[in-house]
């Protein structure tokens, strides 16, 4: 009788702890999945800082979200309508949790911290773009231009 009692205990509490396993993977998977929606929580944004052009203002912001596109097409997220700016010009966008910079093969190229850019380059906070004739900053971490932090 007491070994059929151990018996029926031990599988309970291995029962259990399938169950107890089972659930702290689901918990798991569940917190990676809403980690990978959620990449970016802070956010980042472009900052005009000086524009040649009565549109964008300085001062204006434009959330990036998972990608913006710069440029003087209809589409684009950020307009600017001079002649140094390609209909796509250039895209800011997400991947791996890093906020990315890439030239859309314009005419006349995008510069970063004023260097043209061949490729996509990585983004760091405070960085200067330059498309066309408007100037950006990238702000990473929600510090206002500017602001010394």
């Amino acid at each position: 009788m007491l070994t059929v009692l151990l018996m029926i205990l031990r599988y309970s509490f291995l029962l259990l702890l399938f169950v107890f396993i089972f659930k702290l993977v689901k918990w798991m998977v569940k917190d990676l999945k809403a980690d990978r929606l959620l990449e970016d929580p802070a956010g980042g944004r472009i900052i005009v800082i000086n524009s040649s052009l009565p549109e964008p203002k300085p001062g204006a912001s434009f959330d990036i979200g998972k990608e913006i596109i710069i440029g003087r097409g209809r589409g684009s997220g950020v307009l600017i309508r001079d002649s140094f700016t390609s209909t796509r010009h250039a895209r800011v966008f997400l991947k791996g949790g890093q906020y990315w910079l890439e030239d859309l093969k314009s005419t006349n190229g995008t510069y970063l911290n004023e260097v043209q850019v061949g490729r996509p380059v990585l983004l760091t906070d405070k960085d200067i773009m330059q498309v066309g004739g408007v100037t950006f900053q990238f702000a990473r971490w929600g510090y206002e231009v500017g602001s010394g932090n």
